[in-house]
């Protein structure tokens, strides 16, 4: 009885204490990496390559001359997502978002009008997102560059 007393009253205490300090402490080892092929990561380079020129449906352009240009950064091999960075001019245009996209601006300002006349303005460094089945207008007031990524089937109109 006496050396249950004694464990009880010393040791006890004495393997909190070692529990408590950081020598002691079990670490749990990280998880071993995947098998298979290993994948890279994609970097957003600091200048954009060259990218083709584009304008919105004739119909859609509201004013101004917002000529656009996509560069893919990444897209996944089913399509259903992407990662690239767009580019516009100054000009206003109706636009359709069949597919939901985070936008972060890296350069210019742009007002966004929702079908129920809500309107945001965004300037460089910030960041949103546009969920599939947005209508609207983007005003483009300074020429606009955007990372963006985007996610969902190619919609069908």
């Amino acid at each position: 009885m006496e050396i249950a007393r004694l464990i009880h009253t010393f040791a006890m205490p004495v393997m909190a204490l070692l529990g408590a300090l950081p020598s002691f402490r079990r670490v749990p080892s990280p998880p071993p990496l995947r098998e298979g092929p290993t994948r890279s990561t994609y970097d957003f380079p600091a200048v954009q390559p060259a990218a083709t020129p584009y304008w919105p449906e004739r119909a859609c352009i509201l004013s101004g001359k917002p000529q656009q240009t996509a560069t893919y950064i990444y897209r996944s091999p089913d399509d259903l997502f992407a990662a690239g960075i767009w580019t516009c001019e100054p000009g206003k245009f109706r636009i359709d978002f069949g597919r939901a996209e985070f936008i972060q601006l890296i350069e210019g300002v742009v007002t966004v009008t929702d079908a129920d006349g809500t309107v945001r303005t965004y300037r460089a460094g910030d960041a949103f997102v546009t969920p599939a089945g947005f209508s609207g207008t983007w005003d483009v007031i300074e020429p606009v560059k955007k990372h963006f990524t985007w996610y969902g089937p190619e919609p069908v109109w």
